[in-house]
């Protein structure tokens, strides 16, 4: 006895023990998965985190040079020729700035994927009425030619009755959706998306808004110290800081320009809101 005894606890023993191995082996696949998904999403924020590093640190600058300028107005009252020289290192500043800005890449939107959901979103969902109503007209024909087809009944007498192992597992069943919910998901799907949409356009809009009025406050100051430096002797300095700051404008009114126009496909996609960011 007590040797079947031991025998037995044996076996219980070297179960527990193979179960104990099968769930720690479940368990490393499952933290497995979960560390090659937390990669993968990892790997596809970085561009994304990449491109907003970028458009902070242009923010930031264009900020600074904002600050900056308060102080150049200050010095320019008594020395126009220090300010030009100041407001010219200034737009070189600026100029590199937008250019950090355009380079970072555009805006993180799918449009294609946007327009199917919108296509998904507006399509009207069947009446679940008729659908009912089709079923049961359906089952009544079956039935219909079920009586009266002797082979139908032949053939259903012989069936094997349906074992438990036949019924389907809900728990494996395949989830189908319905028209509803495909439907409802693509409307949450499109909410979202639109209104990220206009919160990445009104921070590109804000940026080129601010860099456009920084724009034309030095250029105002360059008017004011022309009038000044009218009737007096003016440096080779003095005179490329002038040209130089008018070839810089143009380049990053170029800049500005290209960028806006990439985002035009957005404003049209995105709707009426998203097209005043302009």
């Amino acid at each position: 006895m007590n040797i079947g005894t031991s025998g037995i606890s044996g076996q219980n023993t070297a179960s527990a023990t193979l179960t104990d191995l099968n769930d720690r082996l479940k368990l490393a696949r499952a933290q497995k998965a979960e560390a090659q998904k937390t990669a993968a999403d990892t790997l596809n924020e970085m561009p994304k985190k990449t491109r907003d590093d970028a458009r902070a640190r242009a923010k930031a600058k264009v900020m600074q040079l904002v600050e900056r300028l308060k102080i150049i107005k200050e010095l320019g009252k008594s020395d126009p020729k220090i300010m030009a020289k100041m407001l010219a290192n200034l737009m070189k500043e600026l100029k590199a700035a937008v250019k950090d800005y355009a380079k970072a890449g555009g805006n993180d939107m799918d449009v294609s994927g946007f327009s199917a959901a919108q296509s998904a979103a507006s399509q009207p969902v069947p009446d679940s009425d008729a659908e009912t109503e089709s079923t049961a007209e359906t089952e009544t024909t079956e039935a219909a030619v079920s009586d009266t087809d002797p082979a139908t009944e032949d053939t259903a007498a012989e069936a094997t009755p349906p074992t438990e192992t036949d019924a389907p597992d809900e728990a494996t069943a395949p989830y189908i959706p319905t028209p509803a919910d495909i439907k409802g998901a693509a409307e949450a799907y499109v909410k979202t998306e639109r209104q990220r949409a206009e919160g990445e356009l009104m921070e590109v809009n804000d940026f080129m808004k601010q860099v456009r009025g920084l724009v034309k406050v030095v250029k105002d100051l360059f008017e004011t110290a022309k009038i000044k430096l009218a009737f007096q002797k003016v440096d080779k300095d003095t005179v490329e800081a002038f040209k130089s700051s008018g070839k810089d404008m143009e380049e990053i009114d170029k800049v500005l320009q290209d960028l806006n126009k990439g985002l035009d496909d957005e404003r049209v996609v995105y709707g009426p809101r998203a097209a005043i960011y302009a």
